[in-house]
């Protein structure tokens, strides 16, 4: 895809003054209030949030079951919020946990009459749309104790009597809508869903206190792959006789040391619209790679890696730099790929870098 694929949509919310405080973040599909997990996913992978919404909170929509499957995003300031016609008080256990995650919860259209003040306490933010309720009707729920410590939203503002009426109402509340600010549509490049699952595991595997619990998380976000890491402990390298259900029994049994060696070769694998001979050329090198490297530093490792991802060029069409920028990679990997340097800075055969 183009660097000009519109990737999503923001709205400023701003306070009383009109400073903006905060940016709600909209699907580009028809600039609608809809959301999906393939949305939120890519939305923290495609491009830098943190920079394009200038440091600012964003406020994102969503339903429970999405929240749950979405990683928790330390480095950005989000509010989720849920729609109060989905809720009720059994869902408290499951919303106290994603609290103690460190998610930050909000609510949307709620009648506050319908839920107790120890689930209500959940909650941080409160949004109202206009299009669902009267301003009025927004002042006069406001009224209640239980709604006193809340940042109230307002959202769908498109005149300005409302305006006026709600920043005489609300003087510490928060507003948006067509009236205040036109929605920017954000231009980007989207990442692959398998390339953006391929970052958070390589991370993963990077941290020594990952666990195969977590791992198992990473790729079973992707069907395929974790069909495919099954299916693999009953190939004749692993001899499984044991019938595997899940993916962390599968990391169990092929070990983490292998684990990237196949979770990159399935990845690759199944990139669409490439000649199956790029695949063969890419698990050709990184063989021959891990071999070479097995004869001449044994207790080096990384070898395969430098084979394979130098092939990534090829299949995500991408310069290497750039690619690998992204990638959290150890160093000497890096280095072999970019610079052709391996120990002590000696320059490495061309066979281990070029992509050609």
């Amino acid at each position: 895809m183009s660097n000009n694929d519109i990737l999503f949509c923001r709205k400023a919310v701003v306070n009383r003054g009109s400073d903006t405080v905060a940016y709600y973040i909209l699907h580009p599909v028809a600039s609608s209030d809809s959301h999906n997990s393939l949305f939120l996913s890519a939305l923290f992978v495609d491009v830098n949030l943190s920079e394009i919404t200038q440091q600012k909170t964003i406020y994102i929509k969503t339903s429970l079951d999405e929240l749950q499957a979405l990683p928790l995003q330390n480095n950005i300031h989000a509010v989720f919020f849920l729609n109060a016609a989905e809720l009720n008080e059994e869902n408290f256990e499951i919303l106290s946990d994603l609290r103690l995650q460190g998610h930050v919860l909000g609510i949307s259209n709620p009648q506050v009459s319908d839920f107790s003040s120890e689930f209500f306490n959940i909650f941080t933010h409160v949004h109202f749309s206009l299009d669902r309720t009267s301003v009025n009707d927004v002042i006069s729920r406001l009224a209640g104790p239980l709604l006193e410590l809340k940042t109230i939203w307002v959202n769908k503002v498109e005149t300005a009597d409302q305006y006026s009426l709600l920043q005489e109402k609300l003087p510490v509340g928060q507003f948006s809508g067509n009236f205040i600010h036109k929605m920017t549509s954000v231009k980007g490049k989207r990442i692959l869903a398998y390339q953006a699952i391929l970052i958070d595991l390589l991370a993963a595997l990077n941290n020594r206190e990952t666990s195969p619990k977590k791992l198992a998380e990473c790729i079973e976000r992707d069907p395929t792959l974790t069909y495919r890491i099954i299916k693999l402990t009953h190939s004749a390298m692993y001899r499984s006789q044991f019938n595997v259900s899940n993916a962390q029994r599968a990391i169990e049994i092929i070990g983490i040391r292998d684990l990237i060696k196949w979770v990159s070769l399935v990845m690759l694998g199944s990139v669409d619209g490439k000649p199956a001979c790029i695949f063969s050329m890419a698990l050709s090198r990184a063989c021959f790679c891990n071999n070479l490297s097995a004869l001449l530093f044994p207790k080096l490792e990384g070898a395969f890696l430098v084979g394979l991802f130098s092939y990534l060029p090829s299949f995500l069409d991408e310069e290497l730099e750039v690619l690998l920028k992204d990638l959290p990679l150890e160093e000497n990997i890096k280095i072999a790929l970019i610079e052709s340097k391996g120990l002590n800075s000696s320059p490495k055969c061309d066979t281990f870098t070029s992509s050609n």
